[in-house]
């Protein structure tokens, strides 16, 4: 699955302000194939699994949500609309922002605050969240993931990667598995299946992959009960059942969807 990130990118006029409300065209603020920027990107990488899960989902909302438009001149209106709404997906009168202030309502959405930036001001305003690793100045060899905030180095766009690559997790400290922790990328979403399930098995295994016949990609046990988080990423295996990819206390991988229940 190629990476695609998304943002709010142009009005339907093709102009960056005088349009109508709302997304007219269905590409104001869309998802596309990833791509070098004439100005370079800057990668910001959330600290935090769950923010950068957080974040990728926000954008997604934003994006299948017609009622958010694309203009500079208005830009803020959207925001409003997120408070009162609680998510972007859940804002149902027309709205308009431009790609700065989309990133700002997403991270509103994940459970904090940058302030008001630009493109310009966009590193030193994410920065000083303390949600986010140093900047990576990127490059056509660079490995991007889910939730990954793009902008470029002088003053000119951001987006968020949406869809691509999940996070490695980390390795579970104790563990005698001395095989390979990489989680593999999700190849579907479906954003009905995001939220919070509960485990009804009594010791559900979270592995790295769909292979129920190997030990070694085993990554934690979950206990009967436990609380665990999907964004509604997942894959299926050789059988065709589904194995979503969820978040167990900072930790993620993938966990057949017959012992979760929503």
């Amino acid at each position: 699955m190629g990476v695609i990130i998304g943002s709010a990118r142009i009005n339907e006029k093709g102009t960056v302000s005088g349009g109508k409300a709302g997304d007219q065209t269905r590409r104001e603020v869309s998802t596309q194939a990833y791509y070098i920027h004439s100005k370079g990107w800057y990668c910001l990488r959330p600290k935090s699994i769950s923010v950068a899960n957080a974040l990728a989902d926000a954008m997604i909302e934003a994006c299948n949500n017609n009622c958010i438009g694309y203009c500079q001149t208005h830009r803020t209106s959207v925001i409003p609309k997120l408070r009162a709404a609680g998510r972007l997906s859940k804002i149902k009168t027309n709205v308009e922002t431009d790609c700065s202030e989309l990133v700002r309502a997403c991270c509103i959405q994940a459970g904090f605050d940058p302030g008001d930036f630009n493109t310009a001001s966009e590193v030193k305003a994410l920065n000083a969240t303390n949600q986010f690793m140093a900047k990576i100045s990127v490059t056509s060899s660079t490995t991007l993931y889910n939730g990954d905030i793009l902008v470029t180095k002088s003053k000119g766009h951001t987006a968020i990667v949406v869809s691509g690559r999940p996070r490695q997790a980390a390795k579970p400290s104790g563990s005698a598995n001395t095989n390979s922790t990489k989680v593999v990328a999700a190849q579907h979403r479906d954003n009905n299946l995001a939220g919070t399930y509960t485990v009804t098995a009594s010791a559900l295994m979270l592995r790295t992959n769909t292979n129920t016949a190997s030990s070694g990609n085993i990554l934690k046990r979950m206990p009967n009960g436990t609380k665990v988080k999907c964004y509604g990423y997942y894959n299926i295996d050789k059988n065709g059942q589904k194995w979503l990819y969820v978040d167990y206390r900072g930790t993620v991988g993938y966990a057949s969807a017959k012992y979760l229940k929503k």
